[in-house]
């Protein structure tokens, strides 16, 4: 059998893993394939010859190192060309002696379904956040227990179908089919956010390179969702602009950065292909600290609109690249933001740094999500009008 294929598509990059599962719930990565590219703004991407031939070159590298052919693939999809619908439903018994059955179950998410409304979208999958049984709710599935009334609030993802279309024209270039599509976000939380900080709600921040995502996540299901334009190009675009300095330059300034060092004095010599060029640390902390300011007031404004409040003490994790990849940069948010900010990684052989988590997520989501019946996630279909069924992949 096959190694499963996932496709991440980044904001700056594209990412290919082939993996199996190994004894005791891990992962075998066996082939891996990175490949940077122009990304996208918004729900468009920038330069889609360049899309396609990362994906190619991600695809082809990952084959390569894991000596398979991959036919068909998970696509993992990111938050703006995804959408969120959670939609409640209910039914009663006959009698209180009755069984909630397994056909129950699919009626109230069904039920749930025929509520959200997404035209120019595609169901990836639905998953219920709570049931509520005679007026007690729980996360549990309630099949088999007596009741007169129940309800769920269930929580439906869909991808935009231009998306999809865009990348199943790219990869049938390639023979190789999207066998599902799967949430970016709702994988990542899976895998970062342990299950008992998920009871109740727990927040995940993914900077990526041009955007940053915003998720809420209860118990095992994507409660909202929300996307800002600023991640770590912003920063660099800052200071080649203000240093007059190229833009590999100035990425080389960022990523050296720290945020804890405090106001420096001195001199920073930058080497350009033309001599060095000597610049004032603090001419590169005003600008740095500029868009970094202005990056926490976006993140605060985005968590007050979900509902998030520091009183509240959220469980909040921070992910991707950006403020992550930078010194200091998570215990700034956690200052500035005063949330106890997180930045738990698995464990990951030669990717261990948070820009490669969305890739494992979506990994680690196809392989365990089931359990050991991984062929239930693989049989999941994304055409429009097929309820995607998998409430016993997220229900623990």
């Amino acid at each position: 059998m096959n190694p499963t294929a996932i496709l991440d598509i980044g904001s700056s990059k594209i990412v290919c893993l082939c993996g199996s599962s190994a004894a005791r719930g891990g992962t075998v990565v066996h082939g891996a394939g990175i490949a940077e590219y122009s990304g996208f703004s918004e729900t468009e991407f920038l330069n889609e010859a360049d899309l396609e031939e990362a994906i190619f070159t991600a695809i082809r590298d990952a084959e390569e190192m894991a000596r398979i052919r991959i036919r068909d693939i998970v696509v993992s999809v990111p938050v703006p060309f995804s959408k969120l619908i959670v939609t409640d439903a209910s039914f009663r018994t006959e009698s209180r002696k009755d069984r909630i059955s397994e056909e129950d179950i699919d009626d109230l998410i069904s039920q749930s379904l025929a509520k959200a409304e997404a035209p120019g979208y595609v169901l990836m999958h639905s998953t219920p956040i709570w049931f509520t049984v005679d007026g007690y709710t729980t996360p549990e599935v309630p099949q088999g227990q007596h009741a007169g009334e129940v309800s769920a609030s269930v929580s439906h993802m869909y991808v935009a179908e231009a998306f999809l279309d865009k990348l199943s024209a790219i990869l049938q270039k390639l023979s190789v089919e999207i066998s599902m599509c799967i949430s970016a976000q709702l994988a990542e939380s899976l895998l970062l956010i342990p299950e008992e900080e998920r009871v109740r709600p727990a927040v995940l921040i993914d900077v990526g390179y041009t955007h940053t995502d915003i998720s809420v996540i209860e118990n095992a299901a994507l409660t909202d969702i929300t996307c800002i334009d600023i991640g770590g190009a912003q920063i660099a675009r800052d200071l080649s602009y203000g240093l007059d300095i190229p833009l590999e330059s100035a990425e080389q300034i960022k990523r050296k950065y720290n945020f804890l060092q405090g106001a420096e004095t001195g001199i920073v010599q930058v080497h350009l292909l033309t001599g060095i060029k000597r610049v004032e640390r603090r001419v590169i902390d005003l600008i740095v600290q500029a868009r970094a300011e202005e990056f926490v007031d976006l993140i605060g404004a985005s968590l007050r609109m979900l509902g998030i409040h520091p009183e509240s003490r959220p469980v909040v994790y921070l992910s991707g690249g950006g403020f992550s990849m930078m010194r200091g940069g998570c215990e700034y948010l956690r200052q500035k933001l005063r949330l106890n900010i997180r930045r738990d990684m698995p464990y990951m052989p030669d990717m261990d740094t948070p820009n490669y988590t969305s890739a494992f997520g979506a990994l680690d989501f196809v392989l365990h999500a089931g359990g050991s019946d991984q062929d239930t996630v693989a049989g999941l279909d994304t055409r429009p009008g097929l309820l995607n069924k998998i409430r016993d992949l997220f229900i623990q």
